[in-house]
C-alpha cells in the first residue's frame, strides 16, 4: 500500500509488471498483442488505472495467462486522489 501525500492510497498486486519481465516484453508489445493503447497498458500496469474486465481480458489472453494469473482477486482496489474543491458540498461552498 503506497500513501499519498494527500492522503489517499493506491493498491497495486496485479502481476502484469513481473509477467511483462518474465517475457522480455515491453508494454508496447503488451499493447500490440492485446490490441490497446500502450499509455492504458502501463497505467493498469502500474496501478494508476482500474482495467475494465475486457480490458483485463485482453491483457491476460496476449500473456497466454488465465485472467486469475494477472489479475489475482483483490488486486485491483484504486482510490482516486481527492482534489480540492471536489465532491459533495462543492458547489454549496463555492455558491
Amino acid at each position: 500500500m503506497d500513501l499519498e501525500p494527500d492522503g489517499e492510497f493506491h493498491v497495486t498486486r496485479n502481476a502484469v509488471a513481473r509477467l511483462l519481465a518474465e517475457r522480455g516484453w515491453t508494454d508496447a508489445a503488451l499493447a500490440a498483442g492485446a490490441g490497446l493503447d500502450r499509455a492504458h497498458v502501463n497505467q493498469v500496469k502500474n496501478g494508476r488505472a482500474l482495467p475494465t474486465v475486457a480490458t483485463a481480458l485482453a491483457i491476460a489472453r496476449a500473456l497466454g495467462v488465465p485472467l486469475v494469473v494477472a489479475f489475482p482477486p483483490g488486486s485491483s482496489t484504486f482510490r482516486r486522489p481527492r482534489h480540492p474543491g471536489s465532491g459533495r458540498g462543492a458547489a454549496a461552498a463555492t455558491s
